[in-house]
């Protein structure tokens, strides 16, 4: 618990007849970019409040190189997507045998012990 709260702080919430403590992270608030930790994105450029800065985006080259890559990659990733569909479907289909075959074997042995037994 931090140091500065304890027990006394922690106020429990009324939930119909049973009362519980709230979770952690709504018992205190959680700390901030420069209190326990630095800002994970840095100091960074923040653009001006109002009109979006149109100046600060890329040449329309390097957009259409990096549209064209990600293409590129999606594409890629469709065709490994239906390699695994195809895998996916043959595993089902041999687990599905597997499952016929081992319940057939279960029928069988228990038929088998019905016979030992009576003999």
């Amino acid at each position: 618990m931090p140091p500065y709260l304890d027990h006394r702080d922690i106020v429990p919430i009324i939930i119909g007849s049973k009362s519980c403590i709230p979770p952690p992270h709504l018992r205190w608030p959680l700390p901030g970019p420069g209190l326990l930790q630095p800002d994970p994105f840095g100091p960074g450029i923040h653009p001006l409040p109002g009109a979006f800065p149109f100046d600060m985006l890329p040449p329309p080259e390097i957009m259409e190189q990096k549209l064209a890559v990600h293409d590129v990659e999606m594409q890629r990733l469709a065709l490994e997507n239906e390699s695994f569909a195809a895998t996916h479907y043959s595993l089902r289909k041999e687990l599905s045998a597997a499952q016929q075959e081992l319940q057939r074997l279960q029928t069988d042995m228990g038929a088998i012990r019905v016979i030992k037994s009576n003999s």
